[in-house]
């Protein structure tokens, strides 16, 4: 069934391999996504579409769509490969999007867009990372940050850091960056030092 699918995902006979080990039935499906894009040179385009599409599927109404049986797997695939064209979507998204409903694994589509996302971030050789402050960073905090978080990261991968600002953590700084998470903010010390005069009573 998956050469059948890759078959109708790019005419084109080689495969390519996604960046990373990806796994189960939304593993097979978005290996043969990454192989079709890639062939047809649309993968920047691909991960751009299926983006705004993971907003869509946020709104009931949509995931009402995906998860309804009123709708023959059918009706859906003509349907969704009928907004691609005409939301201008390329045609490797086109082409998943209408087997995914063909196939009846709709209700699996959020978990391979973010599996997607993923393999795109290998794709990249990046390493994604989410800081949160309580006020923002200046251009030589973030930088000094930067500097910090390379040493966190396994070879020359780029770092992308998003920044968020959340005042309830007082001060300080948290980190995720990819399977680390690093708590130094001011509230989280003082939750610390409670717990340890609560034990001291």
């Amino acid at each position: 069934m998956l050469r059948m699918f890759i078959r109708r995902m790019c005419s084109a006979p080689q495969s390519i391999s996604t960046p990373i080990p990806v796994f189960g039935v939304e593993g097979r499906y978005i290996a043969a996504l990454y192989s079709a894009a890639s062939q047809m040179n649309q993968l920047d385009e691909v991960e751009k579409s299926l983006r705004s599409l993971l907003k869509e599927l946020e709104k009931p109404k949509v995931l009402d769509f995906c998860e309804t049986s009123m709708i023959s797997s059918a009706e859906k695939s003509k349907l969704l490969q009928d907004v691609g064209e005409q939301t201008g979507m390329p045609k490797a998204a086109i082409n998943f999007l209408g087997l995914v409903a063909e196939n009846g694994r709709l209700k699996m589509l959020k978990k391979m867009i973010i599996l997607f996302n993923a393999v795109m971030v290998a794709h990249r050789n990046e390493a994604l990372c989410e800081v949160i402050t309580a006020k923002a960073l200046d251009d030589t905090s973030r930088q000094a940050l930067m500097d910090a978080l390379k040493k966190f990261v396994k070879g020359d991968k780029k770092i992308q850091m998003t920044e968020k600002i959340d005042p309830s953590i007082i001060g300080g700084v948290i980190v995720g960056i990819e399977d680390r998470h690093i708590d130094l903010s001011i509230s989280r010390k003082l939750q610390i030092y409670t717990d340890l005069l609560k034990q001291a009573i």
